[in-house]
């Protein structure tokens, strides 16, 4: 009886990426068309959480490009409070299982509600880190870090970090706060009624107040 608990403890970090390959209709990453949708829908959903919080008014950019054979390159940008250096592993690198084993859950209250699972479905499908660029306020410069999860222990892997000034690619300016983060997976981008173009459009008119702007490329 003394070793039960440690034992199923221990089975639940184990069976993490064998619960997310049985899981994947209930995680929103069944289909390659549908893996972009979710993926997209985390990190604007969180985007928009952490931008609310701090009273911000969104300036989310989504840009999707297309590679070879089924694969696809995200990168999501926001101007919300970004992430401190010392949560960031956590917030992206760690599920937390709730007293069921079908329940995933995530601490509320911070960006990173899902994106475990973007990383996890990345990993997985193209074997690439997530690539985290993070800018807190009141820091002098931003935080930049590759990211993938160690599925036995259910914790991130981490590593290439620095720091550095964030310059804008898009306004050249430097970013006083905010994050990026680019992940490379298997997926499709398709338009139509399901798709992303028409989340992104449903959440613009649900959040007149953002601005959130979707760049498609083929590369």
């Amino acid at each position: 009886m003394s070793d039960e608990k440690p034992l199923a403890g221990k089975q639940k970090q184990i069976a993490i990426s064998e619960f997310f390959e049985k899981n994947k209709h209930f995680l929103g990453f069944d289909s390659l068309q549908r893996a972009i949708i979710t993926a997209v829908k985390e990190a604007v959903d969180n985007s928009l959480d952490a931008c609310e919080e701090e009273r911000i008014l969104p300036d989310i950019r989504v840009e999707i490009n297309r590679l070879e054979g089924d694969r696809i390159e995200l990168i999501s940008q926001d101007n919300g409070p970004g992430i401190p250096r010392g949560a960031i592993e956590h917030v992206f690198g760690k599920f937390l299982l709730g007293s069921r084993f079908h329940a995933i859950r995530q601490t509320r209250g911070q960006q990173g509600i899902g994106i475990t699972g973007v990383v996890m479905y990345s990993q997985l499908t193209t074997g690439s880190k997530a690539s985290v660029v993070s800018k807190v306020e009141d820091d002098s410069s931003a935080v930049w870090v590759d990211l993938g999860i160690d599925t036995r222990k259910n914790k991130a892997i981490k590593s290439g970090e620095r720091r550095d000034v964030w310059i804008d690619e898009v306004t050249g300016e430097e970013v006083k706060h905010g994050l990026k983060i680019r992940t490379e997976m298997k997926a499709k981008y398709q338009r139509g009624r399901q798709s992303v173009y028409q989340y992104l459009r449903m959440t613009s008119i649900v959040n007149p107040h953002a601005t959130i702007t979707l760049t498609v490329k083929d590369r």
